[in-house]
């Protein structure tokens, strides 16, 4: 009797491992199921057909019906806050019309690409912003060189010292003995006993760059941000023109004062001066730094051609 029992237990020892078995396949192929099921789930999104320039509206001839994984979109197509909230950060389909003729291009997006809500604004960048911002005056200073900065191309909201040289003439020559010589180095008499000076004054210490003009007048950064906002090869195009490279030559840069500033830039002026303006370190990156060395290598290159 023993052995029929011990034989039986066995049996159904093996019958309910075998059940397990099977029970542990069929949840597993379950929830295979499950996961491959929720990797195919899609979410339809915005995206864009072709490249699309800095400032255009968006508009239904550039933008596409794209299926995104599910879990693609829920890992970058929303941010998550650090109180738990969630917020969608790309377009959805069914969202499109709050987009399309109703917001602009923040910035050049490539064809092919899903759009986020931050690359769009409600409203188009003005020509001369800073026009619209200002609680000061707007002061247009010609440059005397463009190498002035030490090579570097200067960009809106770059801080500048700008020292002013002139020359001073004294009818009054001081008695000086041979060992006050060195004093008057700077110094030239004429036959009317008066001598001339030079001197250099800090005219505006730490003042903010607006713009820059070229020679025609036009504003430089504009160009930067038309330059930009192309694509590589038109970029490339640019790079090559002569003319383009002149148009970024900058003539006079212009930055905001207070009213005290513009009353001694003004006095100043009647002297004749010459402007020696020095770049302090930049604290940040802007689009243009990031973007334009291309440009900047290819007027090192023209120069070193030229010469």
């Amino acid at each position: 009797m023993k052995v029929k029992t011990s034989t039986a237990s066995r049996a159904k020892s093996r019958l309910v491992g075998i059940f397990i078995a099977l029970a542990t396949v069929v949840i597993v192929c379950v929830l295979v199921a499950i996961s491959a099921s929720e990797t195919r789930k899609t979410v339809s999104v915005v995206r864009l057909k072709d490249d699309v320039a800095a400032n255009a509206m968006i508009t239904e001839d550039m933008i596409e019906e794209y299926p995104m994984y599910y879990k693609e979109f829920a890992q970058y197509g929303t941010i998550e806050f650090s109180d738990g909230t969630k917020k969608q950060s790309i377009v959805s389909w069914d969202d499109r019309s709050h987009i399309v003729g109703q917001r602009y291009a923040s910035y050049f997006m490539r064809g092919g690409t899903v759009l986020f809500w931050d690359s769009t604004m409600q409203e188009q960048t003005k020509k001369n912003s800073y026009l619209y911002s200002m609680d000061g005056e707007l002061l247009n200073i010609k440059m005397t060189t463009t190498d002035d900065f030490g090579g570097q191309m200067v960009v809106p909201g770059d801080v500048l010292n700008i020292r002013a040289t002139y020359d001073v003439v004294s009818t009054d020559l001081p008695i000086v003995g041979k060992d006050d010589e060195a004093n008057l180095r700077n110094q030239t008499s004429d036959e009317n006993n008066s001598s001339t000076s030079t001197v250099t004054d800090m005219l505006f210490s730490e003042v903010t760059v607006l713009d820059m003009l070229n020679s025609e007048g036009d504003s430089i950064f504009d160009i930067y941000y038309d330059f930009i906002s192309r694509s590589k090869a038109e970029q490339d195009t640019l790079i090559n023109n002569d003319d383009f490279l002149s148009s970024i030559t900058p003539s006079s840069i212009l930055i905001q004062a207070t009213a005290e500033e513009a009353d001694r830039f003004a006095i100043m002026s009647k002297k004749s001066p010459t402007y020696l303006m020095t770049l302090l370190p930049r604290t940040s990156s802007s689009s243009i730094i990031d973007s334009l060395s291309t440009i900047q290598d290819a007027i090192r290159n023209k120069s070193a051609s030229a010469s």
